[in-house]
């Protein structure tokens, strides 16, 4: 899944710096041939040069996210959030409030092979056409997206149907999992958030009949947790991992 969308978000990057490019040497041509500043282009390249298109994260870390807090940038994975703004086919349009990546509009791609939308009580799929404009979202993308306005990247979570005052559940990839001496569990996730998950606690794999445990959650592993008011996991959905 992951080299998917690397090559996806590379080959959108390289469109960006290829159109970046054209626009500097048509810039270049007509000043040439007229001897005159073309003040228009020169503002539109420094505008593109501006845009957060190869970096849209600085690396700050969350705990328990929400909106109001830091956001959660992981090593190829950055969580934004806020309402949506429309729905078309295999796309979202929200209004990113998160305070990271690019403000305001954002399009979101939605992959049939590489995309996830949840529902963020249970974690069952739903389908776009059951999101309504105004909806609050959280989406998990990638750093890279393109130089257009609105930007667009591809998401690879979206989680939605949260409803009041609902800790929506955190997408994470697995830095190690660690039992104790109690028989919990520590979980730390890339980006450095450390969970508290109890001995007892559920966990389901994602779609499949498959018996899981928690000692099925290693390094590298992608989960939805859920915490509770204290910051206990009280329920995580295992991801299959992608086969080397």
């Amino acid at each position: 899944m992951g080299k998917i969308t690397k090559k996806m978000m590379t080959a959108v990057c390289c469109v960006g710096v290829l159109a970046l490019g054209c626009v500097g040497l048509a810039q270049a041509g007509a000043q040439e041939e007229t001897g005159e500043q073309v003040e228009t282009t020169a503002a539109a390249v420094e505008y593109e040069t501006q845009s957060p298109t190869i970096l849209a994260g600085t690396g700050k870390q969350e705990s328990a996210g929400g909106p109001g807090e830091e956001s959660a940038v992981y090593s190829d994975r950055i969580r934004i959030w806020g309402p949506v703004l429309g729905v078309e086919e295999g796309m979202i349009r929200i209004d990113n409030q998160s305070g990271i990546s690019s403000a305001g509009e954002i399009l979101l791609n939605i992959s049939e092979d590489y995309s996830l939308v949840l529902d963020a009580v249970n974690g069952f799929p739903v389908s776009l056409s059951d999101i309504q404009v105004g909806e609050f979202i959280y989406a998990y993308i990638g750093p890279a997206m393109t130089m257009s306005l609105p930007p667009m990247t591809t998401a690879e979570m979206v989680i939605c149907q949260i409803p009041a005052d609902f800790r929506a559940p955190d997408y994470v990839k697995v830095k190690s999992m660690q039992q104790k001496a109690d028989e919990s569990w520590t979980l730390t996730a890339t980006d450095g958030t450390v969970y508290q998950v109890p001995s007892d606690c559920e966990i389901l794999p994602y779609l499949t009949r498959n018996l899981v445990r928690l000692n099925d959650v290693t390094a590298a592993s992608d989960c939805l947790v859920w915490t509770d008011e204290i910051g206990s996991v009280r329920k995580i959905v295992l991801f299959a991992q992608d086969p080397e």
